[in-house]
């Protein structure tokens, strides 16, 4: 049975689809068509049938290759509870997890200006970030990564600031790639690309959001079309969101300091930090 031993844990909207795309082209390396399954989110993938639907994602991993899962959903409490000790009930036993972390307030903006273009959420992230605590929450990324360190241990887990990753790719992709055990000379540099930008990204129509959960889609045309195809098709077919973004107010963003301070601090004690990850903590 195929099951991944590389997780990508989250966080939302910091970078886990460019590094998705960045470890898909390793030949050691292989992803399943769904970047993200969230099959350790529920207590379905214990069970005998949920466990062989998760392994079938795999099956097609060639003889030496590490199978990946990256899914955000794995660092989302409380919405998603006990993804840890699923995770260690059902994956190989030396499974490694990579958790990118932003700017937790650049991290809510970009989460709502996603959001907001889906029609999931309303225009001002002021009014959202006091109502639905989901913002917040995922930006607690010391909060998040806890159940995780508590499950595997802080050697098996690699925390990945995303400022670093998108700013120098190259080392941090070599860093990556010696955590995971790759040969960081099979990465190749795409240092300039990055991937599900809120800004200008391809809106859903209804149509097309119909189109792509069909099952002629998701079984026949998603699984023979690489991943890197699939987003220039995206990228050209459908059309682009408006470049009016949302703005967050002075108050607001004074409002998650205070919300997030303490757990910036203790991400930042965490990697034996004598300063903050980022300004404004």
């Amino acid at each position: 049975m195929s099951l991944p031993s590389i997780l990508i844990i989250g966080s939302m909207k910091a970078g886990t689809t460019s590094l998705y795309m960045d470890l898909a082209q390793h030949p050691a390396v292989f992803f399943q068509a769904d970047k993200e399954p969230h099959s350790l989110c529920s207590d379905d993938v214990l069970t005998p049938a949920g466990l062989e639907q998760y392994a079938a994602l795999y099956a097609k991993a060639e003889p030496g290759q590490r199978s990946c899962d990256a899914s955000t959903g794995y660092t989302k409490l409380p919405d998603f509870p006990g993804v840890p000790a699923r995770a260690t009930q059902v994956l190989p036993a030396d499974f490694q997890a990579i958790y990118l972390v932003r700017h937790p307030i650049d991290r809510i903006v970009s989460q709502h200006h996603h959001e907001f273009f889906a029609g999931e959420a309303g225009p001002s992230i002021d009014d959202e970030i006091r109502t639905q605590p989901r913002y917040i929450q995922y930006s607690r990324y010391y909060e998040q990564l806890a159940p995780w360190v508590d499950a595997i241990g802080k050697d098996r887990i690699l925390v990945v600031r995303f400022e670093d990753y998108v700013e120098r790719r190259p080392e941090a992709m070599e860093r990556i790639c010696q955590f995971l055990g790759l040969d960081a000379a099979e990465f190749v540099d795409r240092e300039a690309v990055a991937y599900n930008k809120s800004q200008g990204k391809p809106v859903l129509s209804s149509v097309w959001r119909q189109a792509r959960e069909s099952g002629f889609y998701r079984k026949i045309v998603r699984p023979l079309m690489p991943a890197g195809m699939r987003q220039a098709v995206r990228g050209l077919l459908l059309p682009k969101a408006k470049q009016e973004l949302p703005k967050l107010s002075a108050e607001g963003r004074e409002y998650l300091r205070r919300e997030l301070k303490g757990d910036v601090e203790a991400l930042s004690r965490y990697l034996n930090l004598n300063e903050p990850l980022w300004e404004g903590f």
